[in-house]
């Protein structure tokens, strides 16, 4: 019996061989107000990729989407971590200030996510001010003795008060043209990622304002290197990832896989939860279904968003149907469509800056 309890004890740890990567998280205040909640999340795959799947598999997928050998360099890339498997049962450590603490197993995708409080003393002594003026907190994974990696994670410190901007990212941040499928694919595995013009500089300000940032996206959890790389590039400021989980044999004829209501409302609630009293700011576009996302958490919670800003990418109105029915029951003044950012930048620098001035009160 102990040597089988060891056996499944060595199974379910990282081994040498295997990947870990932490997301960009955040931490709360506990209830108490004398510690901080910090999410933990991320995903433990295996980055050896079967034959089958990196030469046949991806020949098979460049020529059906007829990609030319000038962008076969985007596509091995980012169609590298979609073609490595997700590890399920691994259990999750990390270090902070030399202390242990157990995150989460993975689950069936490799995905993990936990919770860690530490008391205002510790988180004190670890904290990092980033180039925004955010405020970070690094961990870093606990491996087995003889593995020497360096594998680092870090959660923004998010006060209760203040002002969030939830932002999506495909056509909102980044052309991705997500209508037209075949347009979408290329934007996203074969082509140099593209910011929607104003974007980068409209959130440099609100970062510089006070506000933090959370993207929620469609985009699959293993798009999450890149989409980061692009945001550190184009001087996106530093926020909390939340992507959706997705695997080939799960979804084989769609590349965005699931109902985005489900994903994003299961992304954004628990965000309004961690910060009852904080502002936010509500930011997509309307390729998909931003507008009745948000539109209906608009309505549910209108103490705690001040603002929903949709980009109309389908030539969409104010008075169109689809948007009315939207933003049915909802105040007028709390949304608006735009097409450039520039028609929204001075209300969105408003919003942040009402917030900052009533926590300075």
């Amino acid at each position: 019996m102990p040597l089988f309890r060891s056996l499944r004890r060595n199974r379910s740890t990282v081994g040498r061989e295997e990947q870990i990567v932490f997301y960009p998280s955040f931490a709360s205040r506990t209830e108490d107000g004398r510690g901080w909640s910090l999410v933990v999340q991320g995903c433990v795959f295996d980055p050896r990729i079967p034959w089958l799947r990196r030469t046949p598999l991806m020949g098979l997928i460049k020529r059906a989407m007829r990609i030319d050998r000038a962008a076969d360099e985007y596509f091995r890339q980012r169609m590298r971590q979609f073609l490595m498997t997700g590890l399920r049962g691994r259990a999750v450590s990390v270090t902070l200030a030399d202390r242990e603490f157990h995150v989460a197993e993975s689950d069936y995708m490799g995905l993990f996510r936990g919770t860690i409080e530490l008391n205002e003393d510790l988180v004190s002594s670890l904290v990092q001010v980033g180039e925004d003026g955010g405020r970070w907190v690094g961990c870093r994974a606990l491996l087995g003795t003889s593995d020497t990696r360096e594998i680092r994670g870090q959660m923004q410190l998010i006060e209760p008060t203040g002002t969030s901007i939830i932002s999506d990212v495909d056509d909102t941040i980044k052309h991705s043209n997500v209508p037209n499928r075949r347009d979408l694919f290329r934007n996203t595995f074969a082509r140099h990622f593209v910011p929607v013009t104003g974007m980068p500089e409209l959130y440099r300000g609100c970062a510089n304002a006070g506000a933090a940032f959370h993207f929620v996206s469609g985009s699959p959890w293993q798009l999450y290197e890149p989409l980061s790389e692009f945001c550190r590039a184009e001087g996106y400021p530093s926020g909390s990832f939340h992507l959706k989980r997705f695997r080939f044999r799960e979804a084989a004829r769609k590349l965005r896989m699931s109902p985005q209501k489900a994903h994003k409302r299961a992304a954004i609630e628990p965000i309004l939860a961690a910060f009852p009293e904080r502002s936010f700011v509500l930011i997509g576009d309307s390729g998909e279904q931003d507008p009745e996302i948000y539109g209906r958490l608009l309505a549910e919670f209108p103490q705690q968003i001040k603002g929903v800003f949709i980009r109309a990418i389908r030539g969409e109105s104010r008075d169109s149907e689809r948007v009315q029915a939207a933003f049915a029951g909802s105040s007028p003044e709390k949304w608006a469509l735009y097409t450039d950012p520039t028609e929204i930048r001075d209300r969105v620098s408003q919003l942040v800056s009402a917030s900052r001035t009533d926590v300075s009160r």
